[in-house]
């Protein structure tokens, strides 16, 4: 049998069996007996105790899963009668996994669900979730966390729950993602922030626990209104006068005014094809209201694309 399959130079491969999905091999070590009781810490007072088959799993090969059956030794301590087994270098013996595998496992559950990637290697889904989690734990307590000037709180869907997002806006980096987006919540993510005086802007969307479990915890701070969230609502604003008037227009009118709803939620800078300005022309100029609608979405647009403070002042007092 060749030692190099594994690749693991503290065992020897002593039988190995194949099936369709799964490598399986039977080992010894091959390190020096221990030298002294782990337990009483007895130099050169033991003797061997029998030997214990334990499976281990390690990295797939060839598209298969590889479990690793390892004869382990047992050894017993003459002077305080305690049993250890022989220790084995490259394996974690809590998670039953090979070290490499645990590298592993951190990496592919970036990208996939802890799910599948137990049933790639044949470990259970709950040794997964934990390795990832044991990995998550290291990498923050290396991260030098700073608060940052403008912190964003936003939320992402995700099975089924909505999560807060924390995130530096300075930076346009993602900071934290809470499982929940209350305010009980936020409020005891930012009581743990050190530093907090330090924010300055917190940038968020118009859910009012956010608002309040701000001013509670950082009254300094000034909230900004996210403009994704504000235009938002000016072109939903724009789109119930759309659909508001189709229903003073003739049936072919109406599914022309369907069919070119994009146009209207377009800025007219922005239309380069030249039928798609002629259709802009036609609604606005036939719906006077639908008109002015447009022409105050788009004003509303240029407040964010003012060069200074005092002329996005002047275009909304305009």
């Amino acid at each position: 049998m060749t030692q190099n399959m594994l690749n693991l130079p503290s065992f020897k491969i002593i039988d190995m069996y194949e099936s369709e999905s799964d490598y399986r091999f039977l080992v010894e070590t091959i390190l020096p007996p221990p030298t002294y009781c782990p337990k009483c810490g007895t130099i050169a007072n033991l003797y061997k105790h029998g030997k214990k088959k334990q499976l281990f799993f390690d990295l797939p090969m060839h598209a298969k899963r590889v479990g690793i059956y390892v004869n382990r030794q047992r050894y017993k301590c003459k002077e305080c009668k305690e049993t250890f087994f022989e220790n084995l270098t490259d394996i974690d013996i809590n998670r039953s996994v090979t070290n490499r595998l645990i590298n592993w496992i951190q990496e592919a559950s970036l990208e996939k669900t802890f799910t599948s990637v137990a049933e790639e290697i044949g470990v259970d889904e709950k040794t997964v979730r934990n390795i990832f989690n044991d990995y998550v734990d290291e990498l923050e307590a290396q991260t030098d966390f700073r608060t940052p000037k403008w912190l964003g709180i936003d939320e992402v869907h995700l099975l089924k729950n909505y999560n807060c997002v924390i995130t530096d806006v300075e930076n346009k980096s993602v900071i934290d993602i809470l499982r929940k987006r209350n305010k009980d919540t936020v409020i005891s993510y930012l009581s743990k922030l050190q530093d907090i005086d330090k924010i300055e802007l917190v940038a968020m969307d118009m859910w009012n626990p956010y608002k309040s479990a701000v001013n509670t915890m950082i009254p300094h701070a000034k909230i900004v209104i996210d403009k994704f969230h504000v235009v938002k609502l000016a072109n939903e604003a724009l789109e119930k006068i759309r659909k508001a008037n189709r229903q003073n227009v003739t049936v072919k009118e109406r599914r022309q005014l369907m069919r070119d709803r994009y146009v209207l939620l377009t800025r007219s800078k922005d239309l380069t094809d030249f039928d798609d300005q002629i259709k802009l022309q036609v609604w606005t100029q036939n719906f006077p209201l639908l008109g002015q609608a447009y022409e105050l979405k788009k004003q509303f647009f240029d407040i964010y694309e003012a060069e200074s403070i005092n002329d996005a002042y002047k275009l909304y007092q305009n």
